[in-house]
């Protein structure tokens, strides 16, 4: 089965030309404007500060952003707000902005979101994992579903972090229950999760002709699922498959360490 979305990005460029002098100055005002987009704008996908290389007094941004409501959020910010007249103050004229948008809208195709590993104590395995391979976690997400099929329906609260790395991130989920997330999962790796636009559809292709459905999660009784994890497939994996309507979220989450307020509930 095969499902497509397609995603219209926008990207602007501003060129700068720096007062002699204000070099440095410019670079830490560069450099706080682009921790503060990594930390609040998950729909910024790249923000690149380049020098030429024979006019170091000539710099360019290279900004792209999800969508319109992404690139909205810019510009509302009051870190942008604050940044402008500082900015300003280190340049020979405003800068040259330029907006662009996608001349061929992308094809997206579902990805590889991550891989979710089931602990019997999530301080434990944090610290493990975070000394053995040098990595952060966000803060514990507490997802409170309203419905979880695994496969008798019921109400379900899970708790997990992940690495605050570049995707696929690790996730790392707490032993509970006698379902999904029970601790005779623990010792192997749950799922590998993708992200999926149709979970209707896919849900329909893992009942017909896929694996089948080991866990299916909904905010109430036949509603489309906003996660689901098959059955083991003929080589003992399991996937888990989530909507794509939590990508700006959970990326929010692992690129921030803060889950959003509403995420599970």
């Amino acid at each position: 089965m095969t499902t497509k979305g397609k995603a219209s990005m926008i990207t602007v460029t501003a060129e700068q030309r720096v007062q002699p002098g204000k070099e440095a100055k410019l670079d830490a005002l560069m450099a706080g404007l682009m921790d503060n987009i990594a930390q609040h704008e998950p729909g910024c996908t790249r923000f690149d500060y380049v020098v030429d290389g024979t006019d170091p007094t000539r710099r360019l941004c290279i900004e792209t952003y999800r969508d319109e409501v992404a690139f909205a959020q810019h510009g509302a910010s009051q870190y942008l707000a604050d940044f402008i007249p500082e900015l300003l103050d280190c340049l020979v004229e405003p800068p040259t902005v330029v907006k662009f948008g996608d001349r061929f809208a992308p094809t997206v195709e579902p990805s590889f979101f991550h891989t979710g590993i089931v602990v019997p104590d999530l301080d434990k395995a944090i610290a493990y994992y975070a000394d053995t391979f040098d990595l952060r976690f966000t803060e514990p997400g507490v997802f409170s579903i309203p419905r979880l099929e695994d496969p008798d329906p019921h109400p379900f609260e899970l708790t997990a972090v992940l690495s605050r790395t570049e995707p696929p991130y690790l996730e790392l989920i707490q032993a509970n229950g006698d379902g999904i997330v029970s601790a005779d999962k623990c010792g192997q790796i749950l799922y590998h999760a993708y992200w999926e636009p149709d979970m209707d559809a896919r849900l329909d292709w893992l009942r017909t002709s896929g694996p089948g459905v080991d866990a299916v999660f909904r905010m109430e009784e036949g509603s489309t699922p906003f996660s689901m994890i098959t059955s083991p497939d003929p080589f003992g994996n399991r996937i888990e498959y989530v909507g794509t309507d939590a990508v700006d979220p959970l990326t929010e989450w692992a690129r921030t360490g803060v889950l959003p307020g509403g995420v599970g509930a």
